[in-house]
């Protein structure tokens, strides 16, 4: 009898705990829904039970936003609810920040007439911040559009570094303006149309492969370059637009992967191919300028001409080098 009574005083005391426990414990992740019902007007809409619901704080809204209905939301069994309308809707620019005391939200956005984007965004400090360029909010005007994709396709080809030791690679194959206006014209058009093909849905490969293949595309100009300062003749030496158009094809997949990564509104998606890849080619011609005047730079150097070929093969052996080692890494990528 006294050993049933112990048990009996244990299972209660665990099962009041628990419920201390489950009341006390205010901190998780929820379902979160943000729904544009017209353009301009939106519903917030926070999952949670009755008992959380003191949790969910009046969210902080985009200037041009102000709460159609009570600040504190509507309170149900199961979910709080704010609505809120904008002068303006809302683009990829503005952002929501959650006073919420959870550590995070599984948030779904519906855009009006699109389909919904799901990300899951975690508590930073006192506040979840949702930055709506993640859940694929649009840009605005067609000029915001334009100046956003024209900065991403600058800085995605300044940022990356396969891309421009490839153009590098190939300025040591070029001789003469005609033919270096050739090559970079036939890397343009190559890439260009794989970037629009695999953005569109018309090709769809593993990004991992491509990354591999476009650092073996390094590791055959750097080799194609030794060769030709042994003298050896070979296609990449005398019709280098011809390889920078079949290796432009591939450098074009990672651009379109890079470009998926950002994620596209489907209404946007003409004004991002185009100016994404304006940026791309600004970036290029840049990166291509400078590197013509760094070489001229140093040909005015005294006896830099005796210098010239050494240097230049112990820069292509570098690139060939740092190349061999991505090839290596990614294609292990694949298998792991």
């Amino acid at each position: 009898m006294i050993r049933l009574f112990v048990i009996s005083a244990w299972a209660a005391t665990l099962i009041a705990l628990q419920g201390i426990g489950a009341h006390a414990h205010t901190l998780g992740l929820d379902r979160a829904e943000l729904i544009e019902t017209a353009s301009g007007e939106y519903r917030l809409v926070s999952k949670v039970p009755s008992r959380l619901s003191a949790a969910i704080l009046s969210p902080d809204l985009p200037e041009q936003c102000e709460f159609g209905g009570s600040p504190n939301g509507e309170r149900g069994s199961y979910s709080v609810t704010f609505t809120f309308t904008c002068a303006t809707p809302m683009t990829s620019e503005d952002r929501l920040v959650l006073p919420w005391n959870r550590e995070g939200a599984l948030l779904t956005v519906r855009w009006f007439g699109q389909e919904p984007v799901t990300r899951l965004v975690k508590r930073e400090g006192t506040t979840i911040e949702v930055n709506l360029d993640e859940w694929l909010a649009g840009s605005g005007s067609a000029s915001r559009a334009a100046k956003r994709y024209t900065i991403l396709g600058f800085e995605h080809i300044l940022e990356g570094l396969d891309h421009l030791l490839f153009v590098l690679a190939l300025l040591f194959l070029v001789e003469g303006w005609w033919m270096l206006i050739k090559t970079i014209t036939a890397f343009t058009v190559a890439h260009s149309i794989t970037l629009g093909l695999a953005t569109l849905g018309f090709v769809s490969l593993p990004s991992a492969p491509v990354e591999a293949a476009i650092a073996l595309s390094i590791v055959f100009l750097a080799s194609e370059i030794v060769w030709k300062s042994r003298g050896r003749s070979s296609l990449a030496a005398r019709a280098p637009w011809v390889v920078a158009f079949a290796f432009g094809l591939l450098h074009g997949l990672g651009f379109a992967g890079a470009l998926a990564e950002i994620g596209l509104p489907p209404s946007e998606i003409p004004i991002a191919l185009l100016f994404f890849n304006v940026g791309v080619e600004l970036g290029q011609l840049i990166f291509v300028a400078a590197a013509l005047v760094v070489g001229w730079a140093f040909l005015q150097i005294p006896a830099a001409q005796r210098w010239e070929p050494s240097a230049q093969l112990i820069l292509v052996y570098g690139i060939g080098t740092i190349a061999t080692y991505w090839m290596i890494e990614r294609t292990y990528s694949i298998f792991v």
